[in-house]
């Protein structure tokens, strides 16, 4: 089992046992900002599992009509992460607007700092893991996780406040409003993953990236390479890269040859540029 699997589940238990303690005290104690704030987390335990089987399937060797992978399929998956996140966004909006005012238990506290600590070590293994391996499931599971910190926050100020309602009438509209706000938090959320992950499945170029230019001066490092021009389109975890090159005119066709097929394996050697099926087109002047 791969690094990105291991904390895929680790995670997925994380967010199960924080979502119940969460939906249990919720409904236990009758406090909707702190249901809604389980809702959320159960959101995220769900979408841990449509992302571990989208890297299952991401992982699948290259075919004759997918040359090159299948490491698109992440974008499909975290594409339906962002529909179920923006319906969920929709009921616990709902489920806030129907909330009714009372003065909650100060027992919700200690719940919710337990569960806060656990969540602080998810998200650290979700983000160094994450960009240490260039996964994009994890780090699109670490931006979403995120909303469950904020939502958490949320619900500690409303169970503070909450305390002086009776005294302070604004106060009673607290639960409501967080409710409400973590509603539309998940609903930002949503949009942002469907929006970023749309792009990327129709092919997002990245323009002007630091991976781009390590490339660039990696590449001109080379003998018989003079200029470079580079086009980066993400697949998932790796990319595929679109190369055109102008090499030293006074280089044979044969001597041509087998710079492209250097160019190609020191490419894909170098494991921190991520890169697979370098495609290189050699021209004789780059504007």
């Amino acid at each position: 089992m791969g690094k990105e699997s291991r904390v895929l589940i680790f995670s997925m238990v994380s967010n199960l046992v924080i979502s119940i303690f969460k939906i249990v005290a919720g409904i236990f104690f009758q406090f909707g900002s702190l249901l809604a704030d389980g809702l959320q987390t159960f959101s995220d335990f769900v979408t841990d599992i449509v992302s571990f089987l989208g890297a299952k399937f991401s992982k699948k060797r290259p075919t004759r009509s997918h040359p090159f992978g299948f490491g698109k399929i992440e974008y499909l998956t975290n594409l339906f992460v962002g529909v179920l996140l923006l319906l969920l966004s929709i009921f616990i909006i709902f489920n806030g607007i129907r909330s009714q005012w009372h003065i909650p238990s100060l027992s919700v506290l200690w719940i919710l700092f337990a569960c806060f600590g656990l969540k602080i070590i998810v998200l650290i293994l979700l983000y160094t893991v994450g960009k240490k391996i260039n996964s994009q499931l994890l780090i699109t599971s670490f931006e979403e996780s995120k909303m469950d910190l904020y939502a958490s926050l949320g619900v500690v100020v409303a169970v503070i406040l909450l305390q002086f309602s009776d005294r302070i009438v604004v106060f009673r509209y607290v639960d409501l409003v967080v409710g409400v706000c973590i509603g539309l938090l998940v609903a930002k959320t949503a949009i942002e993953i469907m929006i970023e992950n749309s792009m990327n499945l129709i092919g997002k170029v990245e323009v002007d990236s630091k991976l781009s230019s390590e490339i660039e001066q990696f590449l001109l490092e080379i003998k018989g390479v003079e200029k470079v021009k580079i086009y980066l389109i993400r697949y998932g975890k790796y990319y595929k890269l679109q190369l055109i090159v102008e090499m030293d005119s006074s280089l044979t066709l044969r001597q041509v040859t087998r710079l492209e097929e250097k160019i190609k394996r020191e490419l894909v050697r170098h494991h921190s540029f991520h890169v697979k099926y370098p495609t290189i087109y050699v021209t004789s002047h780059i504007d």
